[in-house]
């Protein structure tokens, strides 16, 4: 064993006196990478490559070229130097994931990354990710603040830092909630020396409204002292440009690029300054200023400590002032401190309160002026009532589980405060962080869930920005390569207005979906398999060929365009729309039969005979729309098959020479599916591990995270949009859905919302028929009665509606409307005319393969975790 160590030692040394010769060498040579061309929108302010002519400003080592994939993936192409150094220092693969019962220490894989199970503290709201980030903003606003896993606010311009103690201790805690459970005003607390400080923190307009206009961060920090006699607090607050950067992206760790300024509207843009290393700091009044510009404003009273570093060094630097001082610094300096001490009698409170403008001030402005009087506790109050009149609004659904019903509210207001207004445009970005970007497939099931869940008008809005995204050909496109936005886009359109009946925005849209109609008749007319063009994109599928989603898509959109074509009376479009379909569909078919006819079933992501690449659109099959039956055994055999493949209950997303990461929103398409099949079970497993891989303050990831890994995303931050759209579809389609011409309720439950006692109630539902909502009410545990109130629209009523009974509750006796009805198959049909329904049942056992509830899911996972965890850790050998 000695010998072997030895040998890894000498082994180790060579590589690091190799790294070292390359590092040599990079530093006294340029650049050469030649690589694709690439959209200078994307390029990384950190990076400084000037793309006109290829030369590294304000750069000491160039990294290399960068660019940034469709969803923001950023690829890396180095010189043939930095190559050899990174293939050098990639020893071991850092992307590895090996068994966690054991590790060779020599072989040439990455120790497996977990973090201590003592992070998840008992009595305490559970929070799935290790390194949380969250976003405050303002609906309307272009732009907002993230709060990093540290608990600073971090915008475009840089990172207000906060510090407790007379030692100082940076705040470091990724334990937070949101006021009400669900309102975008964040508090999180720690502890030091018997004292709590306790955050708040939120954005505000300065005006009358809340409309995105002059908006500003704004934290309250309170110390409170729990004890019997008088204690003294400290508070300190700083500021930086970032965070420290240990990753080759180059922002810090876990926090977004900037400045980034697409070329046109809806693409990645993040408003913000370059970093300076001798930017000139000064104080006015109570603000510090960054280059003439207020930059955060600190409480005058009680006075503050001000000093122009965190720490005084041997050759001190004057205190600040009225008169600019340059400070060479690195990016995650702390500069510009102001320090409080604050007594706190015992069981008392003491505050203080910092604001910091989303885009700096100059002074002597009117808007310096405005921030400097700016009344926390005016801006709370209406921040407050603005958000809960904009919840009130819309789709209620109240079940006995809090975080259920929080996380389905959380999640409309993130996907608002990621609504941006430009001019006339509403762009609906994923949020205000890494995916501030407008996209095709995401915003459809933004608008499907804003006209679904009571908000129609806003739903409109983002619609008509669709239009920025059609090509003069007709397509629709905001990836380039990617084809499923042609079938989103067109889909969408169909479907806003089946849930509206607009005419008017009919006839708008109508022309847009005749030339991209147009352009699918001519691009299958050229395709050798006369369905959707092949493409070649590392996005989603990583996959080349004809994918297999983007013509489930397609038939989506065709269907909506012959919607509309008959609604309007264009019956020649109707016929030759429909002709259209019936090609499409006779073509796809035949390659989905052949290609299924190899795989057992199973669907793969293309149709061209290799049945690698990742799953993603062949999870389409039954949504948004039904193009196979729902008991297809294709759509089984790709339900089982991906579901092998799940980790930790999600769906699994591959990468090709990046290994498996969880999928957090992806995994929705399946129980949506499962919901559609009737398969209760499958659906509620996978509601709980949705829901449990959110953060206490119920915000989804998209993926980066490795199975029983160190549940980081990284650079992938949270809240993401989509899968906020997702869950209250989601959510929505277990209470409330349509298929066809029938109405489904109950679609499936939890067990942890029937017993004695509980309530499950559901108002404002919008559906094509029209407005939907009941109440059930189990008075016993045997005993439940569900009350309906609905308005139909004229013209519009379901034939029937379908009540689903749970599969954990034997049912003994059914009376709708006094007269009794007989299940089947635990279904029982009920007119639309019925206004309630008496239940008669028993609950059964739960198989213990299905959470019976959140807290379930909870105990379970950090059960599971701390085991893999002490396995890893050699502990029993």
């Amino acid at each position: 064993m000695q010998k072997n160590i030895s040998s890894a030692f000498k082994r180790s040394m060579l590589l690091v006196i190799g790294a070292l010769a390359l590092t040599t060498s990079l530093l006294s040579q340029k650049s050469t990478a030649k690589s694709l061309p690439y959209d200078t929108r994307n390029v990384d302010p950190f990076i400084g490559v000037d793309w006109g002519g290829n030369t590294f400003v304000g750069s000491t080592i160039p990294y290399g070229m960068v660019k940034l994939g469709p969803d923001m993936e950023t690829h890396y192409t180095f010189p043939a130097s930095r190559q050899s150094l990174m293939a050098v220092l990639s020893l071991p693969s850092i992307n590895g994931q090996e068994d966690s019962k054991g590790v060779d220490e020599l072989a040439p894989t990455a120790i497996p990354r977990m973090v201590a199970p003592s992070i998840d503290l008992p009595g305490v709201p559970f929070s799935y990710p290790s390194k949380s980030t969250d976003q405050i903003g303002v609906m309307y606003s272009p732009s907002g603040t993230e709060i990093t896993p540290e608990g600073y606010l971090y915008s475009g311009f840089g990172e207000l830092m906060f510090y407790v103690g007379v030692d100082r201790q940076p705040v470091a805690q990724r334990l937070r909630t949101l006021e009400d459970g669900h309102l975008p005003i964040v508090c999180y607390e720690v502890e030091h020396e018997g004292l709590l400080y306790r955050f708040l923190m939120f954005a505000a307009s300065l005006g009358p409204e809340q409309n995105g206009q002059r908006v500003v961060n704004f934290v309250r920090v309170t110390v409170h002292n729990p004890g019997k006699s008088a204690r003294r607090g400290f508070v300190t607050s700083a500021w930086r440009y970032s965070g420290p950067q240990t990753t080759v992206f180059p922002t810090g760790d876990n926090r977004f690029r900037r400045p980034v300024m697409g070329k046109r509207v809806g693409d990645y843009w993040q408003p913000g300054e370059a970093f300076h290393p001798e930017s000139a700091y000064s104080v006015k009044d109570n603000a510090f200023l960054r280059d003439g510009a207020a930059v955060y404003f600190f409480p005058a009273e009680p006075k503050p400590y001000l000093t122009p570093t965190y720490r005084d060094y041997y050759n001190r630097i004057p205190a600040p002032n009225a008169q600019s001082r340059v400070m060479p610094v690195l990016p995650d300096t702390p500069v510009a401190t102001a320090e409080y001490a604050l007594n706190v009698p015992a069981g008392s409170d003491r505050s203080v309160d910092f604001k910091m403008p989303l885009i700096p001030v100059a002074p002597d402005s009117p808007e310096f002026n405005a921030v400097q009087q700016a009344s926390l506790d005016e801006r709370h109050q209406q921040v407050r009532h603005f958000w809960n009149g904009v919840l009130a609004e819309g789709m209620q659904i109240v079940t006995s589980e809090k975080k259920v019903n929080d996380t389905f509210d959380t999640s409309l207001v993130n996907d608002l405060l990621s609504l941006n207004k430009i001019g006339d445009d509403y762009v609906q970005t994923v949020n205000q962080l890494q995916y501030h970007g407008f996209y095709l497939r995401d915003s459809a099931d933004f608008v499907r869930m804003y006209d679904t869940t009571g908000y129609a008008q806003i739903a409109g809005h983002v619609v008509d920005f669709f239009a920025s995204r059609q090509g003069e050909d007709g397509l629709f496109l905001s990836q380039p390569g990617q084809y499923d936005g042609w079938g989103e886009a067109l889909w969408t359109y169909g479907e806003h207005y089946r849930m509206t009946r607009d005419r008017a925005f009919a006839v708008k849209v109508y022309p847009r979906v005749l030339r991209a109609v147009n352009w699918l008749e001519k691009a299958m007319a050229d395709d050798p398999m006369h369905i959707v063009p092949s493409t070649d994109i590392h996005d989603n599928e990583y996959i080349s060929g004809h994918l297999t989603g983007y013509n489930f898509l397609a038939l989506d959109g065709l269907e909506a365009a012959a919607l509309l074509a008959h609604d309007l009376g264009h019956n020649d479009d109707e016929l030759r729309i429909g002709k259209i379909e019936e090609s499409l569909r006779k073509n796809f078919m035949s390659q989905l039969d052949r290609v299924t006819a190899k795989t057992g079933g199973y669907i793969p992501p293309a149709l061209d005979g290799d049945t690698g690449g990742t799953d993603w659109g062949n999870l389409l099959s039954l949504v948004p729309e039904q193009q196979l039956s729902p008991l297809d055994s294709r759509v089984t055999a790709t339900l089982r098959a991906t579901q092998a493949r799940y980790e930790e209950d999600l769906v699994t997303y591959r990468q090709p020479g990046q290994g498996t990461y969880l999928h957090h929103y992806l995994t929705i398409k399946n129980t949506l599916t499962e919901l559609i099949r009737g398969e209760q079970k499958q659906a509620i497993r996978e509601f709980y591990a949705v829901l449990l891989h959110t953060s206490s303050t119920n915000a989804g990831f998209e993926y980066s995270i490795r199975p029983w890994g160190d549940r980081d995303f990284s650079g992938n931050l949270a809240p993401h949009g989509w899968f906020a759209a997702e869950y209250r579809n989601l959510l929505r389609d277990m209470m409330v859905r349509e298929e066809g011409d029938t109405l489904h309720l109950l679609s499936a439950v939890s067990p942890a919302w029937i017993g004695a006692g509980k309530s499950l109630n559901v108002e404002k539902a919008q559906t094509y028929f029209g407005t939907v909502g009941f109440s059930l009410k189990m008075p016993s545990a045997t005993q439940a009665e569900l009350s309906l109130h609905t308005e139909f629209a004229s013209g519009h009523t379901p034939k029937k509606i379908v009540l689903h009974l749970p599969w954990f509750m034997d049912v003994a006796a059914v009376n709708v409307d006094g007269r009794p009805v007989s299940p089947v198959d635990h279904e029982i049909q009920i007119a639309p005319t019925a206004k309630s329904v008496h239940i008669a049942w028993k609950r059964r056992l739960v198989s213990p393969d299905v959470p019976s509830s959140y807290e379930v899911a909870v105990q379970r996972y950090k059960a599971e975790y701390a085991k893999r965890y002490r396995e890893l850790n050699g502990e029993g050998q």
